[in-house]
């Protein structure tokens, strides 16, 4: 992944302060826009690039996130006719829209995607394109990693 720093924007979400972005790979469609989840509440960020991402927590996921919580292939991310769906993989732990399991949904603008025991705000603004410092991606590991405490517990997936 590559790592950028990120200003504050207009969008009505918190500003990350850091911002993981999957690289560009494929062509992309003409009416492509990148999905940016925002970690709640640090405020970091992963930018999804491609129109296929699959996120769990396998060392050869687009997007790792490497804690029991989230299955190895727990979802994935598809960009198709201008809108991006969120898959739910038959994850042991779900995925949650706004508070309610699903297998397969629209994202929109504002919404909150629970993934394990991580929370992100659904940004569809577009991409920033900022230089990157590389010194910000130490703190990032280190909010990826903290566990909100008024979350449920989880059953560890294999």
């Amino acid at each position: 992944m590559e790592h950028s720093g990120i200003s504050a924007e207009s969008s009505g979400l918190p500003a990350p302060r850091t911002l993981w972005r999957t690289r560009t790979l494929l062509p992309l469609p003409e009416d492509f826009v990148p999905l940016r989840l925002i970690l709640q509440p640090s405020g970091a960020a992963v930018e999804l690039t491609q129109p296929d991402v699959l996120l769990g927590r396998h060392s050869q996921a687009d997007v790792r996130l490497p804690l029991p919580d989230v299955s190895r292939r727990h979802c994935r991310f598809l960009f198709s006719q201008g809108v991006w769906q969120v898959i739910d993989l038959n994850s042991l732990n779900g995925v949650f829209l706004n508070g309610e399991p699903i297998r397969q949904a629209t994202l929109h603008q504002g919404d909150l995607l629970r993934i394990g025991g991580f929370i992100f705000a659904v940004d569809l603004n577009g991409a920033n394109t900022e230089a990157a410092e590389s010194a910000a991606s130490a703190g990032l590991i280190r909010g990826l990693f903290k566990r909100p405490a008024d979350t449920e517990p989880h059953r560890r997936a294999s």
